[in-house]
């Protein structure tokens, strides 16, 4: 099969995301201790940071380790024939398609959520993720080169409000 877009993200990518929020957390921590001035509502806000921030921490570094252990891929492909997501921190993204069964993909935005919807022949809304920087007008384009009746949002990074 001829693949017409491919995008492939590795698990140990995003726990070197991670691994930088923590630094970042351990940064803003840092300056708030120093650089807030003495007051009641500082130092109470100072007493949930020395509780909160260390769970933070400890949660974001066993899910950086998690993930580096585990490895797996993300991987969006679009070939002639079919359109396959395969998302290994979520099987609710995970799918695979006939091209020909996709009738239009819509990008809608709400107050504080944004969705990318793809409709097929059978009624069938499907979900695509937009938690991985895959590239949208790529893929988009190969959709559209692989069935040109799929009816497509006029620009891949705007969506509509709802």
């Amino acid at each position: 099969m001829n693949e017409l877009y491919r995008y492939e993200s590795r698990q140990r990518r995003t726990s070197m995301i991670l691994l930088l929020n923590m630094v970042v957390l351990l940064a803003m921590y840092l300056a708030a201790r120093s650089f807030l001035p003495a007051s009641e509502e500082s130092e109470q806000l100072i007493f949930w940071l020395n509780i909160v921030t260390p769970l933070v921490e400890v949660c974001l570094l066993l899910a950086a380790i998690y993930l580096w252990v585990k490895n797996e891929t993300f991987r969006m492909v679009v070939t002639e024939d079919t359109f396959e997501v395969f998302d290994p921190l979520s099987r609710t993204f995970t799918f695979s398609i006939p091209v020909n069964e996709i009738v239009e993909i819509t990008q809608t935005q709400q107050a504080k959520h944004s969705s990318i919807i793809m409709q097929t022949n059978s009624g069938k809304s499907i979900q695509i993720t937009q938690n991985y920087h895959y590239n949208r007008t790529k893929l988009y384009a190969a959709l559209a080169k692989a069935n040109p009746a799929i009816r497509l949002p006029k620009s891949a990074w705007r969506f509509r409000r709802s």
